[in-house]
């Protein structure tokens, strides 16, 4: 039986974490793009919206910075395994 390493649970959490962000992000253009397709009007504010818009781009930006320093330590990981190897 194949052991899992860290760096095997590491690699597959970041690919969960990465499809989470592409549908947030997704989600985060369309609610821009809706923003922009009915701006301010007579009885139509958008500040609510914007608001909105900018909490969910301050937690993608947070899943964004896991995913980078999930994608360093990998990294490192790797490094460290080839220099163990050789």
């Amino acid at each position: 039986m194949a052991q899992v390493t860290a760096q095997d649970a590491l690699s597959y959490s970041l690919k969960r974490e990465q499809a989470q962000f592409a549908e947030e992000a997704e989600r985060l253009a369309e609610q821009a793009a809706y923003i922009a397709a009915n701006p301010p009007s007579d009885g139509r504010t958008v500040s609510g919206d914007i608001t909105r818009l900018m909490q969910e781009a301050a937690f993608l930006l947070k899943r964004a910075v896991t995913i980078e320093a999930g994608l360093d330590a990998v990294e490192m990981m790797n490094a460290e395994t080839s220099t163990t190897e050789q």
